[in-house]
Order: C-alpha cells, then sequence, then structure tokens
C-alpha cells in the first residue's frame, strides 16, 4: 500500500452498515421499477459490502475476545 492510500483508507464506526442498508434500499427501489442493469450493480455492490461487513464483525468480536482474556494487540 502507498502512503497515500494508507491516507486515505476510511474507518467506519459501525463497519459497512451504513452501505449494507442503503444498497439494500437501493435494491429495493430498483427492483420495484424493475431496472435488470440497476438491479445487478446493487446486488454486487451489497455482495461486496455484505461480506466487508462479515469480516469487521468477525474481526471487532476477536478483539473484544483478546482484550478478554489480556492478549496484547500488535
Amino acid at each position: 500500500m502507498t502512503r497515500a492510500s494508507t491516507f486515505y483508507k476510511r474507518s467506519y464506526t459501525n463497519g459497512y452498515e451504513q452501505k449494507v442498508n442503503y444498497y439494500l434500499e437501493r435494491l429495493d427501489q430498483e427492483i420495484q421499477n424493475e431496472d435488470i442493469d440497476q438491479i445487478k450493480f446493487c446486488k454486487k455492490k451489497l455482495d461486496y459490502f455484505l461480506g466487508k461487513q462479515i469480516e469487521y464483525i468477525a474481526k471487532k468480536q476477536h478483539d473484544v475476545f483478546a482484550e478478554r482474556i489480556g492478549v496484547t494487540q500488535k
């Protein structure tokens, strides 16, 4: 990673929950509009951010567990 990319890396306080909710709402709208291309786009984005949210939750749970048992983190 370059220095610039680490500088601009975003940090979400609730993981990717806002992005997941946004694309869920958009997906629902596009299904009602019957726009196949936008449905595919929203599904692709939703799959991506759901994966990121799952990783975020797993890491968060791991960090909490490590803190409870007294493991120092790097």
